[in-house]
């Protein structure tokens, strides 16, 4: 067992004892998961992928991909993907990252002459539970990483159908807490928070996967159990290929990262995950009928997660467009070599 696995042992451990509903009904209300939080913190989780010279785990954007598939499985009710992505940011450009959760916006904003940043994310998932946020700003052909506290900027907040915390974020000739140069380019960080968001739902898959043959083995009708009835059995089939194929996605994405390849990441895994998550939540909701819609059940949590994340950080159609547009600018000879290379 690597490093990675045995992080991912350790999150699945704390979030199986912390995470419940109850703890998504007082997050959802508005309310921080502070004790999750602070045991997160205690772990190091957070600075996973922070070089080991500046005081983190120093791993790779692959060894970290079980870690980030945990959050997904458990729903995590707070921003620790985000956090993990927002300090590997911040100390890749020479800045020294602050404590407590981080939130990260994906807009790639204007930074004028004399360093004041301009611009809006109209949508920064968990914005209004963080003191801190990270975004990339671009002037000319230089792209920089910038950091900012909770009073910089105008932030309204957002109602999404996940019911975590989301906020729009305005700056105008803001100046930054601490600013870095970066090698990110013209799409910033949406490349890696799209990798994210679908290793994410890869998790979220696995824990629909489990709920499904769960209740498929205990829910009886017609004196048997719904499981035995070819249907359910061929739906939960499909739902498992759905969950292996966004898996696979993911960690064939955090490879590219690894080999500074982001966009081509993004362009993959977040096309394959969205396709599954849209599959994998309409497949769940059909097996536990009525009930998965209930406030009491579990299984809404998860499935509101997975339309949530499949929309962040770009859709499956608007990456698919970019694969589709590289590939056609590449010519036709380009494109067997760029699939199997």
């Amino acid at each position: 067992m690597n490093i990675g696995d045995m992080l991912a042992e350790q999150m699945d451990r704390l979030f199986s004892e912390s995470v419940n509903r109850d703890l998504f009904i007082q997050v959802e209300a508005g309310q921080s998961a502070t004790q999750l939080w602070n045991a997160l913190e205690a772990l190091g989780i957070t600075t996973a992928l922070v070089n080991e010279d500046l005081g983190g785990a120093g791993l790779s954007w692959a060894d970290t991909e079980a870690a980030l598939r945990s959050i997904g499985r458990h729903g995590s009710p707070v921003p620790l993907a985000e956090t993990m992505l927002a300090q590997w940011a911040l100390t890749s450009a020479n800045i020294e990252a602050p404590a407590g959760p981080i939130a990260v916006s994906t807009q790639c904003f204007e930074l004028a002459a004399d360093n004041t940043i301009s611009g809006t994310d109209r949508q920064v998932s968990w914005l209004p539970a963080c003191e801190y946020r990270v975004a990339t700003a671009h002037r000319g052909s230089e792209y920089f990483v910038f950091l900012l506290d909770q009073k910089q900027g105008d932030c309204q907040a957002n109602q999404t159908i996940a019911r975590e915390p989301s906020a729009q974020i305005s700056l105008q000739a803001v100046t930054p807490k601490s600013i870095g140069a970066c090698n990110l380019g013209a799409q910033g960080l949406l490349p890696h928070m799209a990798t994210v968001r679908s290793i994410q739902i890869a998790g979220a898959l696995e824990q629909l996967l489990a709920l499904s043959v769960e209740y498929g083995n205990t829910r009886e009708q017609f004196g048997r159990p719904i499981g035995k009835f070819q249907a359910i059995q061929h739906a939960i089939a499909i739902l498992a290929t759905q969950t292996a194929a966004a898996q696979v996605g993911g960690l064939y994405a955090c490879r590219q990262i690894d080999a500074n390849n982001a966009q081509r990441a993004a362009m993959i895994a977040k096309t394959r995950a969205g396709a599954a998550a849209g599959i994998g939540a309409e497949i769940a909701h059909q097996v536990f009928g009525a009930i998965g819609f209930t406030d009491e059940h579990s299984l809404h949590y998860f499935t509101r997660r997975l339309w949530q994340w499949r929309s962040e950080a770009g859709s499956e159609h608007w990456w698919a467009e970019q694969l589709g547009s590289q590939a056609i600018a590449s010519g036709g000879d380009a494109l067997w070599p760029s699939i199997t290379g």
